[in-house]
């Protein structure tokens, strides 16, 4: 079952009082919050169907303190496939998802190979092309390198992090905790050049997706190494 959590911004705003008329005091504020809560959960959850007016019943029952027509072990075995039934509806989503997803990015690495010629495919999955050259060594993993980089969301174009104008450039070992395709295609930079690579969403944050970044999102990142260390 789920837990509902009040925020406590939530207590600042029934302090203020409220903008409805019903909702007079700090308690309505809070008992509608949690029926919200509730309501949004059921909303969100209910592929079995459930019944509104019997799940009503059963609050209301519940509250009253009355004695409840399911045994303890008959509620926990209903509770149980509750859980089930929507671990399989959010498996489902994720896999129409995952597909969804799948076929978008293929479809762009496609056009994207037959407008610029000057793409390449890496062995690992990933594409890039070189936007500047550059003439310094290669960088190599575990290795410490400062770079500047954008991220952008391939499918909308939204850029989702950056260092260009927000803070200065990057200074740590090629490695983790950077994502699998970062990893190799800075692998083929040598200090002094930019690159931009195209990753699909198995080799950038996967299935779990970010903070920042959405489950099942395909990226590119601008990558401009502007110096790889000896020590």
């Amino acid at each position: 079952m789920k837990k509902f959590i009040i925020p406590a911004v939530l207590l600042f705003f029934a302090s203020c009082g409220n903008k409805a008329s019903q909702l007079a005091t700090q308690i309505d504020t809070l008992s509608w919050a949690v029926g919200q809560n509730l309501a949004l959960s059921l909303m969100q959850d209910n592929s079995l169907g459930l019944d509104r007016d019997v799940v009503m019943q059963a609050i209301g029952h519940t509250l009253d303190g009355k004695q409840q027509p399911l045994t303890d072990d008959e509620f926990q075995a209903a509770m149980q496939y509750v859980s089930q039934q929507a671990a399989l509806a959010q498996m489902q989503q994720a896999a129409a998802m995952r597909q969804k997803v799948e076929k978008e990015q293929q479809d762009y690495f496609e056009r994207l190979q037959a407008e610029n010629p000057s793409v390449k495919r890496h062995s690992a999955g990933f594409y890039y092309e070189q936007l500047q050259a550059g003439s310094g060594p290669k960088a190599a993993f575990a290795q410490r390198v400062r770079f500047d980089y954008r991220g952008i969301k391939m499918l909308t174009g939204e850029v989702f992090d950056q260092t260009y104008g927000v803070r200065g450039p990057i200074v740590t070992v090629l490695g983790n905790p950077m994502f699998q395709g970062l990893q190799a295609g800075m692998q083929l930079m040598q200090a002094g050049s930019k690159y931009r690579f195209y990753f699909p969403y198995q080799l950038a944050f996967g299935a779990a997706g970010s903070s920042s970044v959405p489950p099942y999102t395909p990226l590119i990142y601008e990558v401009e190494l502007h110096e790889i260390y000896k020590d």
